[in-house]
């Protein structure tokens, strides 16, 4: 005969594996809903007039979201691993010299190049990307998430050739997730450099 002991033993058992089932079910949701949901699901602008929230996969398959980059200017532009090298590496460069002149003024850059391919594959975006630029973090994402980032970054997809053409502007966000402004994305550093101090002391 079981003592009242057991009973609310085998009862907060029976809730506990009933509260894990639920958040098993939800997390699952949640995922598919972040991957495969439609626009208004996976980036949302947050009120700004350009760029907002999305769920990107980094080389190392770890997901990131904005929310990872708060308290930093966080620089998104958008590229292709096929794009030509005089195309596309000077802008690399630029956001690289970005990030090392003002990390030794204190102020926090984080660069995003943000594959406008969602099957490129992480060996050919590091074989690109960190040669030229070994601080700038190269990301995936899935077809919807690309197509829905895109519209809110006001970046192109559309195809070239054998390659996406790339975004012909960066866009900045400031260290609170708000939009600061773009800056065309033609490979001067110096230029790049100059905007960001020049939000910085806003």
């Amino acid at each position: 005969m079981q003592t009242n002991h057991e009973r609310r033993k085998r009862v907060g058992n029976r809730i506990i594996w009933g509260v894990l089932a639920v958040a098993a079910v939800l997390g699952y949701v949640g995922f598919h809903l972040a991957s495969n949901g439609g626009p208004g699901l996976l980036v949302q602008s947050n009120g700004n007039e350009v760029g907002g929230s999305f769920r990107l996969d980094s080389l190392g398959e770890s997901t990131v979201t904005e929310g990872d980059f708060h308290n930093t200017w966080m620089l998104v532009w958008f590229f292709d691993a096929n794009c030509p090298e005089d195309k596309c590496k000077p802008v690399l460069k630029s956001m690289e010299q970005a990030l090392v002149t003002l990390r030794a003024e204190g102020i926090r850059v984080s660069p995003l190049a943000v594959s406008l391919n969602p099957f490129d594959e992480a060996d050919p975006l590091k074989e690109y990307v960190l040669p030229v630029a070994p601080h700038v973090m190269p990301f995936t994402a899935t077809p919807n998430m690309i197509k829905a980032m895109t519209a809110e970054y006001h970046a192109p997809l559309q195809k070239e050739g054998d390659h996406f053409v790339p975004a012909p502007q960066i866009v900045i966000m400031d260290p609170n997730a708000r939009y600061a402004g773009t800056i065309p994305a033609d490979g001067n550093a110096d230029a790049l450099i100059a905007r960001l101090r020049e939000l910085a002391k806003r």
